[in-house]
């Protein structure tokens, strides 16, 4: 849209995304504001005499929502594939909790894909209906991309002129992110259909890109990388301590992690006194530029191994030259790759890492299912000799200090561990990725070295991509038990409160 010339805002809703707070009871009212005020900003500070909404799924009836508390104010409404009853879509949530086997995690939330929403917003919700919300909010032009409607579903009156538009390609941009492909000729269309500013506007000045989260914690935009292509958010205390954090994508989805884990990490750790970088790969959210197929055979080369080193060449320009890389399933093999080549990386915190070694096979799928290919009779000869071979390396480089490379997985570990680097893993009950675990190190990894601070740790939940907030949470305070154990420097200036922050930490 803004390389036709519309000028666009795109925002996180409070307590979504990288917008401060947290999830609460009766946020569907903050989010109608902060559309409101998102318009409100485009006006006052570009200069513009018309805003038109646009929104998907949900965010289109809140869209329709938001134009019907000031009837006639938006020029053009833009849904894309629309939740046309708040009731319906509440419906649709708690089938998909179930289905996930999530239950609900406190009294009052529903919770689904690591994102809970309060009863008291679901109850909002079912008063909200998209045809009577457009009705009362009178804009010029409306345009609708859904997919075909069965026969007997007529579209109802919405009020204003309608332009249909069919969702080509709808299946396959609602899926996992990796599988995601974007439908460009649909963006096309839309971007032809919306209004044009008749000259370029001016960059508004002064403009900000950064966020106080809290008193004393500031979140800002990094640009990094060659040709700054790279992008990412800088969470940072008033004083920081001199050990950062590295948090790397999980599969395609961007910086803020699954279920906003990225998020609740970075700045839970903010308030220990850890900065951190959750940054995006080229191609990931904000970084690089949109590919036009599936990602999911990518997203293991040694792309974002590169990006991740570029990342620690960040932090090192900000004054941190040593980092804690952390990551989710893919992520965690490109902080595990990352650490092998930059000594920068002096902790790594995993979380069901796919493979030690990928060349070596039986390395899980992205979901945490079989290894692509893997056939069940060969499985058992297959760990056996992977066993074996792990079991010799293991002995003749322990007992007569051969390295042969029959298991390269145990050769990088005590590289590792001779460099003093601290390695925390963590993994999802039953996953798969345990039995790459117990091909190189044995069961539960009890032949892994201990040269240095190691750990293992499987969390109370079967979720590979660890969306639900319960296993999250254990994952962050093991994170968390991590730095104030083996990287925490503490100041003398504030010694004493930090100290006194750890011993609550401790005793949560």
């Amino acid at each position: 849209m803004a390389a036709a010339g519309t000028p666009v805002l795109r925002f996180d809703y409070p307590g979504t995304g990288d917008s401060a707070g947290e999830e609460a009871p009766d946020r569907l009212t903050d989010w109608l504001a902060a559309i409101e005020a998102a318009g409100d900003w485009m006006s006052g500070t570009l200069g513009l005499k018309a805003i038109s909404l646009g929104g998907l799924r949900l965010g289109a009836l809140l869209a329709a929502a938001s134009a019907a508390r000031r009837p006639g104010s938006i020029l053009d409404i833009v849904l894309l594939a629309p939740v046309w009853s708040g009731r319906a879509y509440g419906r649709e949530l708690l089938l998909a909790a179930r289905a996930a086997g999530e239950a609900t995690p406190k009294p009052g939330w529903l919770e689904a894909a690591g994102f809970r929403l309060h009863e008291s917003d679901i109850a909002a919700l079912r008063g909200l209906d998209l045809a009577a919300l457009l009705r009362q909010a009178r804009p010029a032009r409306i345009l609708l991309a859904e997919p075909p409607r069965p026969a007997a579903v007529a579209l109802p009156d919405l009020g204003a002129a309608v332009t249909m538009l069919p969702f080509e390609g709808h299946a396959a941009f609602f899926r996992h992110a990796q599988l995601s492909i974007a439908p460009k000729a649909l963006f096309g269309s839309i971007a032809t259909w919306l209004p044009r500013t008749a000259t370029p506007l001016p960059l508004p000045s002064p403009l900000t890109d950064r966020l106080a989260v809290t008193p004393g914690m500031e979140e800002r935009v990094l640009r990094f990388g060659a040709d700054e292509q790279l992008t990412g958010i800088l969470c940072c205390p008033a004083q920081p301590q001199p050990t950062a954090v590295l948090i790397l994508n999980t599969g395609a989805n961007h910086h803020i992690g699954n279920g906003r884990i990225a998020v609740r990490l970075a700045r839970r750790l903010a308030e220990l006194g850890f900065a951190s970088l959750r940054m995006d790969a080229d191609g990931v959210g904000e970084s690089g530029v949109l590919r036009n197929e599936q990602r999911a055979e990518a997203l293991f080369e040694d792309g974002p191994t590169s990006d991740a080193l570029a990342g620690l060449d960040a932090l090192e320009r900000q004054g941190f030259r040593r980092s804690l890389a952390v990551g989710v399933c893919s992520g965690a093999h490109h902080a595990f790759q990352a650490a092998l080549r930059d000594t920068r990386i002096a902790g790594l915190a995993l979380a069901n890492l796919p493979a030690f070694d990928r060349a070596a096979g039986g390395a899980p799928d992205l979901d945490g299912g079989p290894p692509p290919g893997e056939s069940p009779r060969w499985r058992k000869p297959r760990m056996a000799l992977r066993r074996l071979l792990a079991e010799t390396d293991r002995f003749l480089a322990e007992r007569l200090g051969l390295e042969t490379g029959l298991d390269r997985a145990g050769r990088w570990l005590r590289q590792l561990q001779a460099r003093g680097t601290t390695l925390f893993l963590a993994y999802s009950d039953r996953d798969r990725s345990l039995r790459e675990l117990r091909a190189h190190f044995g069961r539960g990894g009890r032949h892994l070295p201990q040269h240095a601070p190691i750990r293992t740790l499987v969390l109370g939940g079967t979720d590979h991509a660890i969306n639900p907030q319960a296993m999250q949470d254990e994952f962050i305070d093991a994170v968390e038990r991590d730095l104030l154990q083996h990287h925490m420097h503490v100041h003398a200036t504030n010694a004493p409160q930090l100290l006194a922050r750890t011993a609550t930490t401790h005793a949560a």
